[in-house]
């Protein structure tokens, strides 16, 4: 925007100059479509780019021209936007090219509608277009060139100033102190926010990497980005538990120089693995001189100590891996889950709604696709809004439209479209304070300074516009006071009267939403639910048998496809009100705290390779076939089946496990086999919830020992120093010996 904006603007003004016209016309009409193609544009190919922003003058100028037709015919010119924004949405599903074509017809139509030019001027104007878009597009091309290996750098200092983030606001945590204080509860929730935050990211990048021409090392960024948020989230786990057995001050104090000294490091910088071993050798001379810790707190700080040691490696290998990558990758160089909106977000609630509109029923006999549901949605949102808009100023209806246009875009629940409502709303009243500011001090007696601030505000607004709407609605608040200071004359009612016509589009696009072909929460609701659940049964599933090769991501992409599950979930069970009484807010409540921890547990199960014998191959995979099962019940539950039962698989989990305890080759298969036995107990609980009944053995009874001990055994492993002598192997055939036992637990 930044380097689009004033190339357009300059060259509209030159050619209106040259051609005669006024050169508010020229500036207009050359920062149009320069704006739009800096929101609308981004690709990893020069030439793709290039060739997308030339492609959108054809819907603009046909757009202009309709429009400048109708525009002697105020009624004609006001009923065709029911079919211009129609087309708008409806083309959405053809993307990308029928996205940008459709976005950019609104704004050519409403040129022509707004602009006082009768059709003899039609020629000039597309000249000017033109040549702003042309202009626009080279200024792109020459200084913000596409640079897949540039965005990967950037992609990855900013993940790990996530990770940072979160270790930080562990020692905070530990910092708080004992207790349940405020100051603990305010800790405890920054450090949730900024776990949700990581994830957020890690997906993003993980998205990011499928697209083609990124890198021709996608698959392997993706493994080490997947272990190094896999390690940021375990320390921010374990410094939970940690805290919650009240440790003693001295030791917090040296858990916490620990993670401050990891967090001040900064993305991928050295970290000195000594502190992690100077933490556990301190922690045994207290032992054996002083007051002994208690096993649990012992073993995690053990645990801390080796995941520390952990998140330096894997945040330099895999900073060093992106340094090492090929600037330019194949067409399609890896396959992620991870589906995003306009190459920068996670999409949120559009495939439930999706998944939903194509599930049979009713929507299938009526034919109606998402975008055609939108299409209709709009159109008659339109209808309405406009005639409304029309009454309180005949002069402004177009916010009114705006409105309608803008809740529907990217949005698909209720919840969604009134927040964007309250955000519109806010960005308004504060970019018209500040617009108001600015106008009072410079007028329209400093022409240069206004074309500053309108470049400066669309500038900030378009890279807020992903991650804080609210800005983007500022920026362009201010910039329009600029506008409306030398066309118009501005006065200060014009921000209420843009505030009610915004709002007038806004709530009628709520309320048709609400009674047009509506999609009910709850079933949004609960096809999210199943979403998730598919997304852990296909993980599970791939979990019971070793990958082919170590390079193999199968795990680690399904685990992927059950965070961005549980993305969308959140995105759907966001309520408007929070009803103090519960009812069944409290029981989606318990199903998404539930389904959260899973998604915790899915990460861990996906967490390497294992060394897996072939006893225990067979048992795994028996345990995994019927997990699989029991989710597939889960999930009919879901569906409004009943009579469904839940079978527990953790007496042969555990059984396996214990019989493993011996080889300290099968740590990894022993942490694997635990995960999947909280999954099962979690899992299990909700099945009851549901009404199914459940059978066999809960393994909350014995998880917090078997926890201990393989901490205990990873930890020692782990930092165990070089000249320890080697095991002795026969403890570990006798484990694996004692394996093939397991396999009748099924």
């Amino acid at each position: 925007m930044l380097v689009g904006l004033p190339a357009g603007m300059a060259a509209g003004y030159g050619v209106a100059g040259a051609l005669g016209e006024p050169a508010f016309i020229g500036l207009m009409l050359g920062a149009l479509p320069a704006m739009l193609t800096s929101l609308l544009i981004a690709d990893n190919g020069a030439a793709r780019a290039t060739i997308r922003s030339v492609v959108v003058y054809a819907p603009f100028i046909a757009a202009l021209y309709l429009s400048m037709t109708l525009h002697p015919h105020r009624f004609l010119g006001l009923a065709a936007l029911v079919p211009v924004l129609f087309a708008q949405f409806y083309a959405a599903r053809f993307a990308p090219w029928g996205n940008d074509a459709g976005a950019v017809l609104f704004a050519g139509y409403l040129c022509g509608l707004l602009l006082p030019m009768p059709l003899t001027e039609f020629g000039p104007m597309a000249a000017i277009a033109a040549a702003g878009l042309a202009a626009a597009t080279a200024a792109r091309l020459a200084l913000c060139r596409p640079a897949p290996a540039k965005a990967l750098a950037r992609i990855q200092r900013a993940f790990l100033a996530c990770a940072a983030d979160v270790t930080s606001a562990a020692a905070d945590l530990l910092d708080a102190g004992a207790g349940t204080g405020p100051e603990r509860e305010r800790a405890l929730r920054r450090l949730r926010r900024r776990q949700a935050r990581l994830n957020e990211a890690a997906l993003v990048a993980d998205g990011l990497l499928a697209q083609p021409g990124t890198t021709g090392e996608a698959e392997r960024l993706h493994r080490l980005l997947f272990e190094t948020e896999l390690v940021v989230q375990a320390v921010a786990r374990a410094v939970r538990e940690l805290d919650g057995h009240a440790p003693p001050g001295d030791l917090r104090r040296r858990v916490t120089g620990a993670l401050r000294a990891h967090a001040m490091g900064g993305p991928g910088a050295e970290f000195d693995e000594r502190a992690p071993r100077d933490l556990v050798g301190w922690l045994d001379r207290r032992r054996a001189s002083g007051p002994p810790a208690d096993v649990g707190t012992s073993s995690l700080v053990h645990h801390l100590a080796v995941l520390l040691t952990d998140l330096s490696r894997t945040s330099r290998t895999w900073v060093d891996a992106g340094r090492a990558a090929p600037g330019k990758g194949d067409g399609a160089p890896f396959q992620s889950p991870v589906v995003l909106s306009a190459g920068h977000a996670v999409l949120g609630s559009g495939p439930v709604a999706e998944r939903i509109l194509a599930s049979g029923g009713a929507w299938r006999r009526l034919r109606v696709s998402p975008h055609l549901r939108t299409a209709l949605q709009v159109a008659v949102a339109i209808s309405i809004a406009v005639p409304v808009g029309d009454l309180i100023s005949g002069r402004r209806f177009y916010w009114a439209a705006i409105g309608v246009m803008i809740i529907f875009t990217g949005t698909n629940t209720t919840y969604e479209r009134v927040r964007k409502t309250g955000q519109r709303a806010l960005g308004t009243v504060a970019g018209g304070a500040l617009g108001i500011a600015s106008f009072e001090l410079l007028g329209a007696a400093h022409p240069w300074i206004s074309l500053l601030l309108v470049v400066a505000g669309l500038t900030v607004g378009a890279y807020s516009i992903a991650s804080h709407y609210t800005w983007w609605v500022i920026g362009l608040v201010v910039a329009l006071v600029q506008l409306y200071a030398f066309t118009t004359g501005f006065h200060t009612s014009l921000i209420l009267l843009r505030l009610a016509e915004n709002m007038v589009g806004a709530l009628t696009a709520v309320l048709v939403g609400l009674v047009l072909l509506p999609v009910g929460t709850r079933s949004m609701i609960d096809e999210a639910v199943r979403g998730h659940l598919s997304a852990v049964r296909d993980l599970v599933a791939d979990a019971g048998a070793p990958p082919p090769d170590a390079a193999d991501v199968r795990l680690s992409s399904a685990s992927r496809a059950v965070d961005q599950a549980l993305f969308r979930l959140n995105a759907v069970l966001r309520p408007i009100v929070r009803r103090p009484t519960g009812g069944s807010g409290h029981a989606d409540a318990e199903t998404l705290m539930t389904l959260t921890t899973v998604t915790g547990y899915a990460r861990e199960i996906a967490a390497a390779a294992v060394a897996m014998p072939p006893e225990a191959e067979r048992t795994l995979q028996a345990v995994t076939a019927r997990m699989a099962l029991s989710l597939e019940a889960l999930i009919g539950a879901f569906a409004g089946e009943t009579g469904g039962v839940w079978r527990r698989s953790v007496e042969a989990i555990d059984r396996l496990d214990q019989a493993l305890v011996h080889d300290l080759d099968a740590v990894a298969l022993r942490q694997r086999l635990q995960f999947l036995a909280l999954a099962d107990d979690a899992l299990a609980t909700l099945a009851e919830h549901r009404g199914m009944r459940v059978m066999g053995m809960e393994y909350a009874k014995v998880a917090p020992e078997r926890r201990l001990q393989l901490a205990s055994l990873r930890s020692r492993h782990r930092l165990a120093t070089a000249s320890r002598p080697p095991a002795d192997p026969a403890p570990a055939a006798a484990g694996r010996a004692a394996a093939s036992g397991a396999v009748s637990g099924l």
